[in-house]
């Protein structure tokens, strides 16, 4: 079996990392979760910290947002799934260059399916850091 991919999970509702946590689990073996955070300060810390390989990542959140965290790594090594309870924010989402984007209440096939998606390509070898472009 190869490594497991590592995972963080950054949600501001303890609830959605719960069920985020059981649900993958229960259904995708190959991820590890190496942290969770509630806050864009904390989510910053932990992601330098435990360098994971994908963040399931809400977008709105108290005190900053999904993109106010992501616009701190201007050179980002971990891919992004954006779990949020609007789907309003999806076209923006795209410009970060996110592997997938999921609304809430999370569909467990939905979500076991894109991590399944997900350790294909990093199979693959299509894994590569990302660029913020310049504002």
């Amino acid at each position: 079996m190869s490594n497991p991919i590592t995972v963080a999970i950054i949600d501001d509702e303890p609830n959605a990392i719960v069920t985020i946590e059981l649900i993958l689990k229960e259904f995708c073996p190959n991820l590890h979760i190496v942290t969770t955070a509630n806050t864009v300060d904390q989510a910053w810390e932990l992601i330098k910290q435990h360098q994971p390989d994908l963040v399931f990542l809400d977008v709105d959140m108290p005190r900053g947002s999904g993109f106010d965290l992501l616009e701190r790594f201007p050179i980002r090594k971990f891919d992004v799934i954006f779990i949020s309870a609007y789907s309003k924010f999806a076209a923006k989402a795209s410009e970060y260059n996110v592997f997938a984007y999921l609304t809430k209440p999370v569909d467990i096939d939905l979500l076991r399916q894109t991590c399944e998606s997900y350790r294909d390509y990093r199979v693959a070898g299509n894994c590569k850091p990302f660029r913020l472009k310049p504002k």
